[in-house]
């Protein structure tokens, strides 16, 4: 069983409470992963592409069977069951989200896939969620800590708000 792996989950069209829940739920659907911890959902003004509605964003850790690329193709088939339609270009308006930021101690650098993910230490919309389950996590290849990388930012100046104190 493969421990320690964290994912990100995002939304911005729609109820996205709910699009998060239900990536939730198909995830945890799966005989082969495990939710085991969520972090509370926070919103977040988007970056990059700044005309479109805030994000509600999570972090989850999971365990699973899979590999990191069967776990890519589960995420990316849950993220088209959810309703996400594949679109060419980057950083558009999207329903669900799903990227994998950790996969145990494991760095993979491949076409299809980038882990630990490349951008994890630019984006406050993703640790800040993060530091919810893990701030003492140590990020393979980053050698830092999820908590480290929190108070380092230095590039991300977006607006992040914690939405809910509940789990959802």
């Amino acid at each position: 069983m493969n421990k320690n792996i964290f994912l990100s989950l995002g939304s911005n069209l729609g109820n996205k409470t709910d699009n998060l829940k239900n990536a939730i739920n198909f995830l945890g659907q799966n005989e082969n992963i495990f939710v085991i911890k969520k972090s509370d959902i926070f919103q977040s003004s988007p970056m990059y592409n700044i005309d479109q509605d805030d994000y509600y964003n999570m972090v989850v850790k999971i365990e699973t069977n899979f590999n990191p690329l069967e776990l890519l193709d589960f995420v990316k088939f849950a993220e088209s069951k959810i309703g996400r339609k594949v679109v060419q270009l980057r950083n558009m308006p999207r329903l669900i989200d799903i990227d994998i930021l950790t996969f145990d101690k494991i760095e993979l650098n491949t076409k299809e896939l980038t882990i630990p993910h490349r951008k994890i230490s630019e984006r406050k919309f993703v640790l800040l969620p993060w530091m919810d389950i893990a701030p003492n996590f140590c990020v393979p290849k980053i050698n830092k800590k999820v908590g480290f990388l929190f108070k380092n930012l230095v590039k991300d100046d977006n607006i992040v708000d914690r939405l809910s104190k509940e789990y959802i």
